[in-house]
């Protein structure tokens, strides 16, 4: 009967001492939020393409005619000479104009060319947006310092197999034993 409550013990402390240890990981869930947006957008484009100019503006100077010939023809010398000044052009990629006065046919004569102009216009006829929100579980491992009662499982474990371990060799040692 000794011997029977002896090996319940031993029983007893061996469960202790296999199911006592913390090495089972604890896992907890952690969530995550996924958020994606999605756009949809209907426009209409329109395009507005005006063609080039080409302009010329010829203008006639009258001549001064008072009657007083010396006067008349110094009053047109100096408007020759001041119109004359006037002679200008400009280029900037298809765009230019010119200015010049023609002393023989006692004209002004502007030409100017524009080029082809291109004008768009976008508009947003539908637009949607949609949001999606996913909430994902992710398994984390908990790291966590085991507890005095955990510690003392585990030495009070190690001490049963310590016995344990000492009264098989006693067992084998006796029954193996010459002296006995």
């Amino acid at each position: 009967m000794k011997k029977l409550i002896h090996y319940i013990v031993l029983f007893i402390i061996s469960c202790m001492v296999f199911t006592s240890c913390s090495s089972a990981k604890k896992i907890k869930q952690e969530n995550t939020l996924l958020k994606d947006e999605i756009q949809k957008r209907d426009s209409i484009k329109s395009t507005v393409i005006n063609k080039a100019i080409e302009d010329k503006l010829i203008t006639p100077i009258t001549q001064s005619q008072t009657g007083n010939v010396v006067f008349d023809s110094l009053v047109n010398t100096k408007v020759d000479e001041i119109l004359s000044k006037l002679n200008t052009s400009k280029n900037s990629g298809d765009n230019n104009y010119k200015l010049i006065y023609d002393k023989f046919k006692k004209q002004l004569e502007f030409y100017a060319k524009i080029a082809q102009t291109k004008n768009e216009n976008t508009a947003v006829k539908n637009e949607k947006v949609k949001t999606i929100i996913q909430v994902k579980k992710i398994p984390v491992v908990v790291k966590k310092a085991l507890s005095k009662l955990e510690k003392f499982l585990m030495g009070l474990g190690i001490l049963g197999i310590v016995y344990i371990v000492f009264k098989v060799f006693g067992f084998i040692r006796k029954k193996t034993s010459v002296w006995a």
